[in-house]
């Protein structure tokens, strides 16, 4: 196997754990709907996520490695007046753990917080009566989470990242509407990357995302969406990985309102991978409330 495939390997290895939340900046079916101004959130995440199998260059790799990764969200927002128009400021800090399973069950599993991530939103355009909306977004991810350079999985980058993302929601029909949003994500590089504590760097990921979400019956919604990623490509010491993704996901959503709050639930996965690991599935539940 060439140097540079053997490093690539490592650096999917090592780098997986916020791979799942942090590979794309994920919204939801109907975020992009302009929130009311001075309005307040909380909302708790349980995501489980089954990582088999690793690829590289589109080739599955022998072996048997598997990762069950738990991850438990608080999020807390509110809804701020900006001459107008809705800003909305959020904050999320998750507390996650690993468990190595397959041929990986003999490593040690972690668990611990993870990196924290901060939201500002604005919407330029919000037409309530057309139900057609214009939002825009900028996300900074801290290294907050529990990282140590000799250990085979951690919980956080150990770097700060950034991501812009635009997008737009619009109906189709009285009970159908879509959801198109664009995202790119800027990587910090991690000067203390394994026991040599060597310099880990990442070119910028982009990400384009589709939802169709369709009103069952009122507070009652089902939802599809697909998310498309590109980029990402790894450098070690200044010298290039060749390890670019291409993935391709989908998820299915559906909610329910109820006078406590909303519940959400999801499913989804992986699709195709040509660099990193494959997500088998990903069962995702949500409670927000508003107030």
């Amino acid at each position: 196997m060439p140097i540079r495939y053997r490093h690539a390997c490592i650096v999917s290895l090592l780098t997986i754990l916020f791979a799942a939340p942090a590979l794309a900046v994920d919204l939801q079916p109907g975020d992009l709907r302009a929130p009311k101004i001075g309005m307040n959130f909380t909302q708790f995440i349980l995501q489980q996520s089954n990582f088999k199998g690793r690829y590289v260059h589109g080739e599955l790799q022998p072996g048997d490695p598997q990762l069950e990764i738990s991850h438990l969200f608080w999020r807390v927002g509110h809804v701020f007046d900006a001459a107008g128009k809705p800003l909305l400021f959020f904050a999320q800090t998750p507390v996650s753990s690993v468990q190595p399973a397959g041929s990986l069950a003999d490593q040690e599993s972690v668990s611990g917080i993870g990196d924290t991530t901060f939201l500002l939103a604005l919407w330029p355009y919000a037409n309530r009566e057309t139900q057609t909306y214009f939002g825009v977004g900028a996300y900074l991810f801290a290294p907050t989470g529990n990282y140590h350079d000799d250990r085979n999985f951690n919980l956080g980058d150990n770097r700060y990242r950034g991501a812009l993302q635009m997008g737009v929601q619009a109906p189709l029909t009285d009970r159908l509407r879509w959801m198109l949003a664009l995202d790119t994500v800027w990587y910090g590089e991690n000067a203390e990357f394994g026991q040599r504590r060597d310099t880990l760097e990442k070119a910028p990921l982009t990400t384009a995302q589709v939802n169709v979400q369709y009103d069952v019956l009122p507070g009652y919604t089902l939802a599809a969406g697909y998310f498309y990623s590109y980029g990402g490509e790894t450098s070690l010491n200044a010298v290039r990985q060749y390890d670019a993704n291409t993935l391709h996901r989908y998820q299915l959503t559906g909610t329910a309102q109820f006078s406590f709050g909303k519940i959400t639930l999801q499913y989804g996965g992986d699709l195709e991978t040509e660099n990193g690991w494959l997500e088998d599935n990903r069962l995702i539940l949500r409670y927000t409330k508003y107030f």
